[in-house]
């Protein structure tokens, strides 16, 4: 090879070396900007802070606490948060996460372990006369039993005493 064939080799392949990269970021830079969603433009969104519970939750878990202070108690808790699908097909968990992924149960009763989930609560009111509600609570239950995690319900205008409500709560996390 001649020294001038060397040499344009050599200038073609620093110059390559040199735009390559600008040619890249041009690409990458040429991505349109994702479309604005209504309120992105706002310094302050419209939310303000709330309770985690009602005032009659918040009686029946200081009852809770009273009763099983042994364990950890979680209120409020989303179902995905405590049951996964076991199917190993990506479709198929979606699937039956979007039947719970909205639901949530009262109280959950862990293990000292703080990862083994005893016992979900559900303290029910006069709004769970309802059909649809009613509908949505059996959802709850079977999803809960379908994943060995047993559901307790309580009426809050019968609501147990802490030694009332250590003996039952016993009784299932005995023998469940």
């Amino acid at each position: 090879m001649s020294f001038g064939v060397i040499f344009l080799v050599l200038a073609v392949g620093f110059l390559g070396l040199i735009t390559l990269p600008k040619l890249l970021s041009k690409r990458q830079s040429t991505e349109p900007d994702p479309k604005p969603v209504r309120g992105d433009d706002l310094a302050i969104w419209p939310f303000a802070p709330m309770p985690i519970m009602t005032d009659t939750e918040v009686l029946f878990f200081n009852k809770l606490k009273n009763a099983l202070p042994e364990y950890h108690i979680f209120v409020q808790v989303q179902l995905s948060r405590i049951i996964e699908a076991n199917s190993s097909e990506t479709s198929e968990r979606s699937f039956w996460f979007n039947r719970i992924c909205r639901q949530s149960v009262d109280y959950v009763i862990v293990d000292i372990d703080a990862q083994t989930t005893l016992v979900a609560i559900e303290l029910d009111d006069w709004t769970h006369s309802s059909k649809s509600r009613q509908k949505a609570d059996d959802k709850k239950d079977k999803a809960l039993a379908s994943a060995g995690i047993p559901i307790v319900r309580f009426h809050a205008e019968r609501m147990p005493s802490a030694d009332m409500l250590r003996y039952e709560l016993m009784q299932v996390i005995e023998t469940y």
